[in-house]
């Protein structure tokens, strides 16, 4: 359901509010039950049988640690409730995957051919069967490295395991990593104001927000979930859910959001893009993606980096067009020959010349350095970028981080990857030391 475009006005403050609570009630039902069958029930199997060839040590002793950790902090009973739940419903769940990507992507992306091989391996290997079409993983040269690759459902257990975040959380709280940047001196977008579930945290200098673009987003939160974007056109804002919104209006309207949505919601301007990027500018932003690791040293090593361009009408570059990072030049790479990936799971952006290289690639490298030693607990973190008119600036980090774009688009697994390998060799041998 979306909004009707409507003005937003005090005589029509309880219409909007209706709206909001349906829309609302909509979105958070499809974001739990989506949540739920993802962090549930595809959990995979309490148990992990390593593949033969053996991979890498530190892989398999990865995905051997997070088997063995399957339901961590809760008590023996519910742990073992949790076992017996997810091994009986794992099976089914595979199949409504399978069905899922075949009504999505269309039938050549799950070719009947295929659907045996992806059931066998989400059983023997835990494995996802959208992962298993996306890697090539029936090709018997990835087949070999099966236990190489840094699976989705796997990752989030793992650096969970290798990270000990400190309270505040920088990583997870929004407002802390602010802070962590601004004491750091490490460009952010400013927040402008604060509003929380029942009364509002910080107000727009002068109680009134600024007549420019503004974008709102959870404090807690993932992806693009609950954010918004308002554009400042003929003296309103218009919201990209469909509503149109006076000045005076807007601190009731945040302020109703965030008492229905029980959470607390910031306020940011919009920033614009590099102009050297060749897109629009005042489009989403272009948002690099950069995994950094720390090493036995204590060392900031950048491990991999992407950036995506957003599709035309997107408030978020996520999802849209991908390219990949030379990460120690910043030069885009050219996209993968035909075929290298086993199913389409990302649209490669075709740049020129002139795009190839990133613009301020080595504040890049210094922002999110500085911004990864100020959080000594955390192993890898994967930074959001945002490459702007007025230089990079660091949007988020994110401990929970995946590997599907890297694995996808270059077809090798993270696994290969020296200085991964060695870093996580290294975080695993101080898990097994706590």
């Amino acid at each position: 359901m979306s909004y009707r475009t409507t003005r937003y006005n005090g005589s029509r403050r309880q219409t909007i509010l209706i709206v909001q609570k349906r829309s609302g009630v909509v979105q958070t039902l499809r974001f739990r039950w989506e949540r739920f069958f993802y962090t549930r029930c595809l959990a995979g199997l309490p148990w992990y049988w390593p593949a033969r060839p053996l991979g890498a040590r530190a892989m398999v002793d990865a995905r051997r640690m997070v088997r063995r950790n399957f339901g961590r902090g809760h008590f023996a009973v519910y742990r073992v409730l949790a076992r017996v739940l997810v091994t009986a419903v794992w099976p089914l769940a595979t199949l409504v995957q399978l069905w899922q990507i075949r009504r999505w992507r269309g039938p050549e992306a799950v070719p009947i051919k295929r659907v045996p091989r992806a059931f066998w391996a989400a059983l023997r290997h835990n494995i996802f069967p959208g992962e298993y079409l996306a890697y090539g993983l029936w090709k018997p040269d990835r087949r070999a490295n099966i236990d190489n690759y840094l699976y989705s459902h796997e990752s989030p257990r793992l650096f969970r395991l290798l990270n000990r975040p400190c309270q505040p959380d920088p990583i997870d709280d929004k407002m802390a990593f602010h802070e962590m940047c601004m004491a750091h001196a490490i460009p952010t977008p400013p927040i402008l104001a604060v509003f929380g579930s029942s009364r509002n945290l910080l107000g727009f200098e002068s109680d009134r927000p600024p007549e420019r673009d503004v974008f709102v987003k959870p404090r807690m939160g993932l992806g693009a979930e609950g954010a918004e974007r308002f554009r400042w056109h003929g003296g309103a804002f218009e919201s990209d859910r469909g509503c149109r919104i006076r000045p005076e209006d807007l601190n009731g309207y945040l302020a109703t959001r965030a008492e229905n949505e029980k959470r607390i919601l910031l306020v940011q301007p919009v920033l614009l893009n590099h102009p050297d990027l060749h897109v629009e500018t005042n489009a989403a932003l272009a948002t690099v993606r950069l995994v950094t690791g720390r090493s036995v040293d204590g060392d900031i090593v950048p491990i991999y980096g992407f950036i995506y361009f957003a599709r035309p009408n997107s408030i978020m570059a996520k999802g849209g067009n991908i390219a990949l990072i030379d990460v120690a030049t910043g030069r885009l790479m050219s996209a993968p020959p035909k075929g290298i990936c086993g199913a389409k799971l990302f649209s490669y952006h075709q740049f020129t010349d002139e795009t190839r290289m990133l613009p301020d690639w080595d504040a890049v490298l210094l922002h999110t350095k500085v911004a990864h030693e100020a959080c000594p607990n955390f192993v890898f973190v994967g930074w959001d970028v945002a490459l702007t008119d007025r230089g990079p600036m660091l949007l988020e980090g994110n401990a929970g981080w995946s590997a599907d774009e890297y694995q996808s688009l270059t077809g090798e697994p993270l696994g290969d990857n020296a200085q991964f390998i060695e870093i996580l060799a290294a975080g695993l041998r101080g898990c097994q030391g706590r």
